[in-house]
This record gives structure tokens, sequence and C-alpha cells, in this order.
């Protein structure tokens, strides 16, 4: 097994096979699929994210249910996840985010619930909740007969789905479950949440600075996502993980506009100018480095388009003329725009004639 890769730990492998199971799936198939034999689990081996994605998606084809093993209240159809994904990462903030993602269960066949927004004081409640056109008491019925280890998958898978989205662990304050303690009273709790039981519904409480965080992510990051769903959403960010690619989405949201400033960019992750810079500077790059990269990638891609003058890409990247977007673009590349878009528009024309 390749042990560079981040790995799940076997009681979630185990969870998901067990549910599988319930839907007649054949779990020895499952895992041979991926390259494992059922030993391996029972011996408490761990796999790798990309395992556990590669597992899921096995299943989804089998069940047909997109959003299996969470809280949905019916099959959910295949293409969903990815079609919410690339819904509410153009949101401005999670709060925005958090009511497209509501508007889009409204909409998508099979889910009977979704999440909502309650302010608290100091925090906001992300609850699940009932969709309109569903009738109290079948939400009732649904949310009664929910186990409470889909209860608590959900929302962990929520918790990381918005972590990702602003690209910064989210820190809980409390969690709501409405079933009663079902764990061993003596085991400690090692996250620093509060836990509440028997509550009329499940959710977290969170502090509503998050609301205003921006969405780091774009449609370019959806796939690695999808990719190692939905394990991607159990795990908690390191707080030591790498910050470029958060901040380099960012920027990438943002061209087209004056992009922020180091200063509002720290302010989005919650931490200083000089954090950021030390941050960065570990990682063997800079604030202006990931600037000058977000723009030059942007002015590739428009250079692509043949019908969008040199003229109009420097104003579209928000340049001060077209001499300056010049300047900077042959210190980028070694090439100025025009001899760089002849260069591609020769590829293009050399594979068609092909």
């Amino acid at each position: 097994m390749n042990t560079t890769h981040p790995s799940v730990p076997a009681h979630f492998v185990n969870k998901m096979l067990t549910i599988a199971a319930e839907h007649n799936c054949d779990v020895d198939q499952l895992l041979n699929s991926i390259g494992l034999k059922s030993s391996d689990i029972e011996a408490g081996a761990s796999i790798t994210t990309l395992q556990y994605g590669e597992l899921h998606h096995h299943i989804i084809e089998l069940v047909q249910d997109e959003w299996f093993g969470l809280l949905s209240g019916g099959s959910v159809p295949k293409g969903a996840i990815r079609l919410l994904c690339q819904s509410v990462v153009h949101c401005k903030d999670l709060n925005h985010a958090i009511n497209r993602a509501g508007d889009f269960f409204e909409l998508c066949r099979g889910f009977k619930v979704k999440p909502i927004i309650e302010m608290d004081g100091d925090c906001f409640l992300s609850k699940s909740a009932k969709l309109d056109c569903i009738k109290q008491n079948e939400f009732d019925k649904l949310i009664k007969f929910t186990s409470p280890d889909t209860a608590r998958s959900t929302l962990s898978v929520w918790h990381g789905f918005y972590s990702w989205l602003i690209g910064k662990h989210i820190v809980i304050e409390d969690i709501y479950y409405n079933f009663s303690d079902d764990r061993n009273k003596s085991t400690n709790n090692k996250e620093k949440y509060r836990q509440h039981y028997d509550q009329a519904f499940i959710g977290h409480r969170i502090h509503k600075k998050y609301l205003s965080y921006p969405i780091v992510q774009n449609e370019n990051s959806v796939e690695d996502f999808m990719r190692k769903a939905p394990y991607y959403g159990l795990i908690k960010r390191d707080s030591n993980e790498s910050l470029a690619p958060y901040v380099k989405s960012l920027l990438a949201k943002s061209i087209g506009e004056n992009l922020p400033s180091a200063t509002v960019v720290a302010d989005a992750f919650n931490m200083s100018v000089t954090t950021l810079h030390r941050r960065l500077a570990k990682e063997k790059c800079s604030f202006q480095q990931l600037k000058d990269e977000s723009r030059m990638e942007a002015a590739i891609h428009y250079l692509n388009c043949p019908d969008i003058s040199t003229t109009a890409i420097a104003d579209l990247l928000s340049f001060e003329n077209s001499s300056t977007f010049y300047r900077s673009f042959k210190k980028w590349t070694g090439l100025p725009p025009g001899e760089y878009r002849k260069q591609i528009l020769d590829k293009s024309n050399l594979k068609d004639s092909v």
C-alpha cells in the first residue's frame, strides 16, 4: 500500500461495507475491485483516501444512490454531488453557499432534507430541516428512524464540506443529536465541542464569523473533491496543511476585479499578514508570486480565445493599460502576448490538419 497518501481508519471502511451489505452488495467483490481482501479489513488495515473514494463510487454504481450512507430521505441520482459543488463554489461566502445548497436540495430529486441557518447570538445553527414540499410528519418520521451512525456521518460530511469551501477548518462550538447517547459514558471525548443528545434536531452550532468567510474553491478543485468523496468531508484539515493552493484559489476567484491585498487575504484566513507571509515562505513561494501565477494562468486562458483582443485581456485582468500587461506577460513567459497566442494557434491548426 502506498503510505504517502492520507489513510482512512478501518472503522470508517467497516461502516461503509456494513451499509453496502445491507443493500445486498457483494463485499468481497467490492474490496477486490480496489485491490484488497476482507482479511485486510478484518485485520484493521487502513486504506488510502483515493481507495476509499473508489470504493464509495463502486457502491454508488450498485445501489444507484449518490448520497449513499448519508441522510437524504431517498435515492439521489448520480451527478448530484458534482452539480452541488459546481453550484456553490461560485458563491461569495459561506452564508451564500449554505443557502444555495438548500435551494439545490429543494430542486434535486431524491432529497427530503436540506441545510438551513438559524442565528443564535454570536453563533449560528446549521440544521437539517425538511424541504418545503415535505410534510412535517413525514420529516419527523425520517429523522426518528435515522440511525445514529448515519446522523453522525452526515454531520461530519457537512462540517468537512463547509471547511473545504472556505479552505479553513471550522471550529464547532456544539453538536446536536436527536437520539440518546449510545456510546460508552466513560469514553473521553477528544473533540473540543460540546455534544447534546435527545434534541429536537441534528446540527452544529458554529461562530457566526465563518459565515462571512469567502469561498476559495473553484470548478477545478471540485474534481479533486469528487475523487476523494465522501471521506474528504470526514477528515479535518491540518493547520499545517499547505496554504498556497487556498490563497491562489481565492485570488483566482477575484480575477477581473482588483485582486485582494495580502491584508485582505490574511483576514479571510483569520491570520495576520506576517503569519501569511511566513507560511507562504515556508512553502517556497510568496504572495506576489501567487498573484502573478493567477493572472498569468488567466491570461493564457484568454489568449486561447481568438476573439478576445490583448487590449481586452489587459482590461479583464485589471492591468492599468496594455503596455503594463505586455511587459508583465513577457516577464512571466519570455514571450509577448501576441507571439504566445500565435504559437497556441499554430499548434491548434497543426492538430486540426492531422
